[in-house]
């Protein structure tokens, strides 16, 4: 019997995944790769250390996608597959109190090279340096015009002549266009609407935001825990507690981030508030009890001195001055109205929200192929036989903490097992 011929495009998380589970269940597996080294998204992953998966994957940490499809992706294969998968593969694996789930070698490196390896002892080709700039669904299977490209850091562009490349099923797993300084693009996307493919719109998601008022850079690179919340006419859209980063262009850190998802999309239909508690232990009582105690004792005092101790002196001196308090004045000299607004500012500090960063900045992208033209069991098209569709690619994204590469491994694994088996 002959071996059933696919051709993986990408050799990122979801592309390399499939291409294992390919191999395995039996196919001759050809995986392009534009990029000079396979996996490079996932070196830049988890600071380095590789985020792989996390503990408590559910449906409801994803986004995007048709009514149902990732529970029935989880029914096909459940989320511990996933780590049975790399524990195959050799990889151990350690979790964090959060539920986040990284190499034993914190090394990003070791997960890219469990996989890499995998390719090897299954005489899998990898050609590394090669674009897939067309693919054409013929009688007998598949047509792939390629050609070999420099590597990005080089300043020439001339590209390598052109070659076709003949299998029977495809494997989409390009990714989307966050991180284009280590190979995202939108090339991917251009691709499936050749093969008639619906895709929505992309937009940069887990991404620090941008603020209107131009005083938030007085307080740049300080990073406190808060409580944040976003607003849009009023109503609450989304809160987390967590660690927040103050930047020259408004707000980072992983509570920012987040959230972020939710700021995009209320973004294209009004104006969008962040609102940030920045003493999210205290109550309004048990905190102005103290700070009144405070003012109290501290009366014949600066109001500088004051503030020594309660937080972040550059974070306090800033809502001292939104709420009209000189450093230099005397505690004793503070009208209560003003001491209130100043306490008012340290549990309802207020921003608004004017925009995010560029794909640049961006963990992933939102939008994607229709999940309503794929099959959620094995990832195949409805429009063509033998193509499937994975990962980034899709109109599927997730919170942050492993839940994206998660989905991508997970696609790439259903993908790379039903390619290696499909009848013409």
């Amino acid at each position: 019997m002959l071996k059933r011929s696919v051709v993986i495009i990408g050799a990122g998380a979801s592309g390399l995944a499939a291409a294992c589970a390919a191999a395995g269940a039996g196919a001759r597996v050809t995986v392009l790769e534009k990029n000079h080294i396979p996996g490079r998204k996932i070196l830049s992953t988890g600071a380095g250390k590789c985020n792989l998966t996390n503990t408590q994957v559910t449906p409801g940490r994803y986004h995007g996608g048709s009514a149902g499809f990732m529970n029935k992706t989880f029914k096909t294969l459940p989320p511990a597959g996933v780590r049975e998968f790399f524990k195959s593969l050799g990889l151990l694996t350690i979790d964090e109190s959060d539920g986040r789930v990284f190499p034993r070698s914190m090394k990003a490196c070791d997960v890219v090279n469990v996989l890499v390896n995998y390719l090897t002892v299954k005489d899998i080709e990898l050609k590394i340096l090669t674009e897939a700039l067309d693919v054409k669904k013929t009688p007998s299977g598949f047509e792939l015009r390629v050609r070999t490209v420099p590597p990005q850091w080089e300043k020439r562009t001339v590209s390598g002549p052109e070659t076709i490349i003949k299998c029977d099923n495809v494997i989409l797993a390009a990714g989307g266009p966050a991180y284009p300084q280590i190979g995202g693009s939108v090339s991917g996307y251009t691709l499936a609407r050749s093969l008639g493919h619906s895709v929505k719109p992309p937009h940069p998601v887990i991404v620090p935001l941008k603020v209107k008022e131009s005083f938030i850079k007085q307080v740049e690179g300080i990073r406190t825990q808060a409580a944040v919340e976003l607003l849009a006419v009023g109503k609450i859209l989304a809160r987390c507690n967590g660690e927040i980063l103050f930047t020259k262009y408004g707000l980072s850190g992983p509570a920012i981030l987040d959230l972020s998802r939710a700021a995009v999309f209320a973004l294209q239909t009004g104006p969008v508030k962040c609102r940030l508690d920045l003493f999210p232990e205290y109550t309004d009582k048990t905190l102005i009890s103290f700070l009144l105690e405070r003012r109290g004792r501290m009366d014949g005092r600066f109001w500088r001195d004051y503030l020594c101790g309660l937080a972040d002196e550059r974070v306090l001196l800033l809502l001292s001055d939104l709420a009209k308090v000189g450093s230099d004045k005397l505690v004793s000299a503070v009208p209560d109205s003003v001491f209130k607004d100043f306490v008012r500012l340290l549990k309802n500090f207020e921003v608004e929200i004017i925009g995010t960063l560029d794909f640049a900045d961006a963990m992933v992208a939102a939008g994607g192929v229709e999940t309503s033209e794929i099959s959620p069991e094995t990832f195949e098209s409805s429009k063509v036989k033998g193509l499937f569709i994975t990962g980034e690619l899709l109109d599927i994204d997730a919170d942050s903490g492993g839940f994206n590469l998660h989905f991508a491994w997970t696609s790439g694994l259903l993908a790379g097992r039903a390619a290696a088996k499909i009848a013409e």
